[in-house]
């Protein structure tokens, strides 16, 4: 049995390595992440739509992981 570690970036990650791409003006690297950059937002209005409608156990965690994403972008 082989076993493998996950390093994929959340979302918070991500956006770290969005920004410092655009800081850096790393134009042709951006542009390869423009899809995923539109998931994102996408996800993020789809969320704020929905979120009236969870339970207040689901809205506490929805919470939850806001803030440690955002932390990990400095905010």
């Amino acid at each position: 049995m082989s076993t493998t570690i996950d390093i994929t970036p959340t979302w918070g990650e991500f956006g770290n390595i969005a920004i410092r791409l655009a800081m850096t003006k790393e134009t042709k690297a951006l542009k390869s992440l423009l899809p995923d950059i539109a998931r994102a937002f996408a996800s993020a209005e789809a969320l704020k739509q929905i979120t009236k409608t969870l339970t207040a156990d689901q809205q506490k965690l929805v919470a939850t992981v806001l803030i440690q994403e955002l932390t990990k972008q400095g905010f």
